[in-house]
């Protein structure tokens, strides 16, 4: 008893620390969450009820006590957006500070830029909850060739006790209107110049960047590079950007991924970001590559672009065919906190609020399916490839998706529906779960393997229905075993040797972050390395003892040979066969992470003889200009016939036979070439 006496008084005074400790980390919690304005999900932060006021002279605006935003009337426009002791967080100095645009055009035209300018105002509904306000406008016959033909609703929903707007739109195109072509759409924010200084669009992706004025080519503040995007700073404001590389595309990121970004104003300690909890109004799938924030400071919310695929998206608009499509909505939200990193912190933090809520309750478009209104569809893919596997394989971690029905891997030009994507786990099981009412197919890929699936049956999605597809099998490509094969099927160049960049054409923002190496890629002028590594000879490859990581160039491009001009270049892949089969034909499978302006002829055993494949023209996505690893995905399957073999050594010859620009080329995702099925 005695002895006891001690442990139990260690024991409650253990158990009082622990109490104290938990008390203080929730007041610290509260209030940081207090500091930044943020509601955890579910809640609202106490705060003055919404109003919305249209008394001043051709402008609305709305205010919640937090943020107040000002529209112009009935354009549409953003021009003030006030918060905390911030008059203006946007760019006074200009007149477009907040806008949609669309880039446009009708057949034999050239392209022009419409700023989707209302013309009529309408508040859609007005309580102390929320107010949601319409700028909209409508087309006839008599605005052809100066607007897009385009019926336009952009609305803005403004909630109490939230930190930001919620922004959408809804385009409409009605039968026998004008056949056009729509490459662009998206929402523009150009923020205070003197006061946005730091750039956040993912955890190792953020730096303090130079100013607009940096990028000024008329001063000899910067210096002119291959591209109009891309310069070299030489006279910056901060001396530490000197001598660097600024290009927009060096912050573009995969749709999937592209969910959050933004800029930081360092001294008034207040963020503004682009949330967007959902990707399904967005186009060509989950791995289309964006734009997201640049120098400027510039916002972007990218709905629509050919930005790494090219006019191979179909973006005509048909005349016998109406469509109507609804973007967004997107979420602007501001936040306060004492560093960087705790404002970056609750943007994700937020980011996750808004995932958990979608889709939200409180739109009130009728275009906007609420989430009783969606379906469900269910599954799990296997894949059988007999050569790898007697059974069948888990399709674990394969990206499934809904989108408007085409054939396989259609999804990556499809730009005119809705598209719902998911990550099946390690065993293939997956959900597609809030999926708007209509008709689709169902698509997949699986990381290792080759090739595209699509389910052989339409998805029809009803209102709060669950379908259920069962088991699926998917059967990759394949003729017989593997006798070499180089890369790893995942529809990217990454594994393959990236070089170092140019000293001189360097941007820091990656090489001076831990986890650099994922994004090593991301620098300018890459394609030129390959002929500093290759001055004369070009890529050799002996199968079985090179390395890909190292041997293999990330891009095939042409060879620079001083004064802009171009040589075609050859990559050779060596390999020795123990015999050749007299029963089959052997096959060249060929998958391209990217093309662009190129034509690759495939030869085998002589350079010099008529190849016996060529590809013709393919590409136009850019990825090599662009620091983008990849672009639009191709697979070709190509037949060998077993006389061009030999027993011994053999070579196949891969030539890039156009030379028209310092950009065209391919990237290769994987290469791999089969026996006959009866061989082993």
């Amino acid at each position: 008893m005695e002895n006891g006496v001690p442990v139990m008084k260690m024991d409650l005074v253990m158990i009082q620390v622990f109490v104290l400790m938990f008390f203080l980390h929730g007041i610290h919690s509260r209030t940081l969450r207090g500091q930044s304005n943020v509601a955890e999900p579910g809640q609202k932060l106490a705060s003055a009820p919404v109003t919305v006021n249209t008394t001043g002279e051709n402008q609305v605006v709305v205010d919640n006590g937090i943020i107040q935003v000002t529209f112009s009337n009935p354009a549409g426009l953003v021009t003030v957006i006030k918060y905390k002791g911030f008059d203006n967080v946007l760019n006074e100095k200009i007149v477009n500070r907040v806008y949609w645009d669309l880039v446009w055009y009708e057949p034999g035209q050239v392209s022009q830029t419409d700023y989707l300018i209302g013309e009529k105002f309408e508040i859609i509904s007005q309580t102390s909850e929320q107010v949601e306000i319409s700028f909209s406008k409508t087309w006839d016959t008599s605005k052809r060739g100066s607007t897009v033909p385009l019926n336009v609703d952009k609305r803005y929903i403004i909630r109490r006790g939230s930190c930001g707007v919620y922004m959408y739109g809804v385009l409409e195109r009605a039968k026998g209107w004008p056949r056009v072509d729509m490459d662009q759409t998206r929402i523009v924010f150009k923020l205070n110049r003197t006061k946005f200084d730091y750039m956040a669009v993912a955890d190792h992706r953020q730096n303090l960047m130079p100013l607009e004025a940096d990028r000024n080519l008329t001063d000899g503040s910067a210096a002119p590079l291959e591209y109009k995007e891309a310069i070299r700073m030489v006279k910056p404001k901060n001396q530490l950007f000197k001598g660097q590389v600024d290009d927009k595309y060096l912050y573009s990121m995969e749709s999937k991924d592209n969910r959050l970004h933004g800029w930081i104003a360092s001294e008034q300690r207040v963020g503004f970001w682009i949330i967007t909890p959902s990707y399904e109004f967005r186009t060509c799938g989950p791995v289309k590559q964006e734009l997201t924030s640049h120098v400027g400071p510039t916002l972007l919310s990218m709905f629509t672009s050919v930005h790494y695929s090219g006019k191979e998206i179909n973006t005509t608009y048909a005349s016998d065919v109406p469509w109507k499509k609804m973007f967004g909505p997107v979420f602007v939200y501001l936040n306060t906190a004492p560093s960087h990193d705790l404002m970056w912190t609750d943007a994700k933090r937020q980011l996750a609020a808004e995932i958990k809520s979608w889709p939200y309750d409180f739109v009130k478009s009728v275009d906007y399916p609420l989430r009783q209104q969606r379906g469900t569809v269910q599954g799990q893919l296997f894949v059988m490839d007999s050569f790898k596997s007697k059974t069948k394989l888990n399709g674990g971690f394969a990206s499934v998706g809904l989108a408007l029905p085409g054939e396989a891997g259609s999804w990556q030009t499809e730009s005119k529906g809705y598209q719902f994507w998911t990550q099946a786990d390690k065993t293939g099981m997956f959900t597609i779960a809030n999926v708007r009412p209509g008709t689709y197919n169902l698509f997949a890929w699986v990381p290792g393997h080759i090739g595209d699936y699509k389910y052989e049956r339409d998805i029809i999605i009803a209102p709060g229905k669950v379908i259920n597809v069962g088991p699926l099998v998917y059967q990759p490509p394949r003729s017989g075993p593997t006798l070499w094969e180089i890369g790893v099927p995942d529809r990217t160049a990454a594994e393959f040797n990236i070089p170092d960049p140019d000293p001189a054409l360097l941007t820091k923002l990656y090489i001076n972050h831990s986890n650099a190496p994922e994004d090593k890629f991301r620098q300018y002028g890459l394609w030129d390395r390959y002929s500093v590594l290759y001055p004369r000879e070009d890529v050799t490859f002996t199968a079985g003892v090179s390395d890909y990581k190292k041997d293999w160039f990330f891009a095939q491009v042409n060879r620079n040979t001083g004064g802009k001009k171009l040589q075609a270049t050859t990559w050779k892949i060596n390999f020795s066969l123990k015999e050749v089969s007299q029963t089959g034909n052997y096959t060249l499978r060929i998958a391209f992470a990217a093309a662009n302006g190129a034509d690759i002829l495939v030869g085998v055993n002589e350079a010099s003889s008529k190849p016996m494949f060529r590809t013709t023209l393919i590409g136009k996505d850019n990825a090599i200009a662009r620091h983008g690893i990849h672009g639009i995905y191709r697979l070709f399957n190509i037949d060998v016939q077993r006389n061009l073999l030999k027993v011994g050594d053999n070579t196949i010859f891969l030539t890039q036979n156009r030379v028209t620009s310092i950009f065209s080329g391919v990237m290769y995702d994987y290469l791999r070439l089969e026996g006959p099925s009866g061989t082993i």
